[in-house]
C-alpha cells in the first residue's frame, strides 16, 4: 500500500499532536491593572506553593515546582516557564504539600511523605530517607533548607533539630535545643543562625554550634511573617496592628546591636517576601477593598499595585521572587481552589546576581 503526500502529512501532524504536552499556563491582564498576569496551575485541582522561606523557583533553569493534586494523591509537579512543558516528579503516598524545598543547584526536591523527610533528585529515581519525623504533624509546622542547601531544620515535639543533607556526613542529625511545645518555623541560614517561633509567634533564635541556648528577641507587638536577611545577621518582619487604626508595618531587627528599625509603612500587607538583596519587597494586602500585590521600594518606600490576588485568605497568598528578582510567584483561590500565579517585574525591580550552592557567583 502506498503512503500518499497528504496521508504523510497528516501521519506526522498525529505524532506530533500525540507528544503534545498539556500546559496550565494561562494569560490574562489584570482588570485593576492591566499587567499581564500568568496563572500556572490547572485551576481544577488545587495546588500549593512551599513555605515562604523555602525555594520552589530554579535559578537559571527556568522551571517552579508545587505540589498539586492527582490521580495518585497530593504529588510535586515540575513545570518549565516558558514552554509551559509539566512533568510530575514524584510518587509519594502522602505529602505534605507546603513542606517542598528546591536546592540552590535546582537538582534535588526535598520533601515530606508521611512521617518521612525525603530527599529526590528532579530526574527521577529513588528517594532517599533524610529523616524520620516522630508523626506527619511535624512536618505541618515547616521544614526550612538552608541557603546553600548544605541543612535542614524543623521542630519535631520538643526538640528543635538540625539535619544535614549529604548523604557523608559524620552527625546527619542531631538537636539543637529542646523548645516548648508547639514551637513552629525554625529558619536556618547558611551563617550557622536559626530562628523558630512559639506559640505566641514570638521569636527565637539559636546559633547551629553544639551547646547554644536560644534567646527570645524582645519584640513586642504582635508580629507576622517573618524571614532572614540575605546576611544573616538580621531578621525582617511584619508588625500587624489588626484594625487599631495604624498601618502594619515591615521592621528590621539586628542581632549585633539587638535592635529594631522600620523599614517602612504597608498597604495592609499580610504577608510579604523580599527579593536577593532586600533591595524590593513584595507584600500581599489585607484590604478587602483592594486585595493586592503590591512591591514597595526600600530606599523610597514607595508602593506599586501589581495587581489583585482576590484570595479568600490573603494571609496564604505569601508572595515570593524568583531568585533572579524578575519575577512575582503568589498562591490565590481566586478561581475556586487555590492556584499558582505569576508576575513578571523585570522592568520594575534590577536582576539580581545568583550564586551556586558553593557560594561561587555565576
Amino acid at each position: 500500500m502506498s503512503v500518499t503526500r497528504r496521508n504523510f502529512a497528516l501521519s506526522l501532524a498525529a505524532a506530533a499532536a500525540a507528544k503534545a504536552q498539556f500546559t496550565p499556563i494561562r494569560r490574562f491582564l489584570d482588570a485593576s491593572t492591566e499587567v499581564e498576569v500568568l496563572a500556572l496551575s490547572d485551576p481544577a485541582n488545587a495546588s500549593y506553593m512551599p513555605h515562604h522561606y523555602n525555594r520552589s523557583v530554579s535559578s537559571r533553569n527556568g522551571f517552579i515546582v508545587y505540589a498539586t493534586e492527582t490521580t495518585q494523591g497530593v504529588q510535586a509537579l515540575r513545570l518549565d516557564i516558558k514552554g509551559g512543558a509539566t512533568r510530575i516528579i514524584t510518587s509519594a503516598a502522602a505529602m505534605d504539600p507546603k513542606s517542598l524545598a528546591l536546592s540552590p543547584d535546582d537538582r534535588t526536591l526535598y520533601f515530606a511523605d508521611g512521617d518521612r523527610l525525603l530527599a529526590s533528585s528532579i530526574g527521577g529515581g529513588k528517594p532517599r530517607e533524610i529523616y524520620k519525623g516522630f508523626s506527619p504533624a511535624v512536618f505541618n509546622k515547616g521544614i526550612s533548607l538552608s541557603e546553600d542547601g548544605a541543612a535542614i531544620s524543623l521542630v519535631d515535639g520538643d526538640r528543635l533539630m538540625y539535619i544535614a543533607t549529604s548523604s557523608g556526613s559524620k552527625t546527619p542529625t542531631r538537636v539543637l535545643a529542646e523548645v516548648a511545645p508547639n514551637c513552629e518555623q525554625a529558619s536556618i541560614t547558611r551563617f550557622g543562625s536559626v530562628f523558630f517561633r512559639d506559640k505566641s509567634k514570638a521569636i527565637h533564635v539559636v546559633a547551629t554550634t553544639p551547646g547554644a541556648k536560644p534567646s527570645r528577641l524582645k519584640l513586642d507587638g504582635d508580629l507576622g511573617p517573618a524571614v532572614w536577611n540575605p546576611d544573616g545577621r538580621s531578621l525582617l518582619y511584619l508588625r500587624l496592628n489588626r484594625g487599631k487604626g495604624i498601618a502594619n508595618a515591615l521592621f528590621e531587627y539586628s542581632l549585633d546591636t539587638e535592635k529594631e528599625r522600620l523599614i517602612g509603612p504597608t498597604s495592609q500587607f499580610v504577608h510579604f517576601g523580599r527579593n536577593a538583596d532586600s533591595s524590593v519587597f513584595v507584600g500581599a494586602s489585607g484590604s478587602k477593598a483592594q486585595p493586592y500585590i503590591l512591591i514597595m521600594l526600600r530606599v523610597t518606600r514607595r508602593e506599586l499595585a501589581l495587581c489583585e490576588h482576590k484570595s479568600s485568605d490573603p494571609g496564604s497568598v505569601a508572595p515570593v521572587f524568583a531568585p533572579s528578582s524578575q519575577r512575582i510567584y503568589f498562591q490565590s483561590d481566586r478561581l475556586g481552589k487555590p492556584a499558582i500565579f505569576s508576575v513578571a517585574v523585570e522592568r520594575l525591580v534590577e536582576k539580581t546576581e545568583q550564586e551556586e550552592a558553593s557560594g561561587k557567583k555565576s
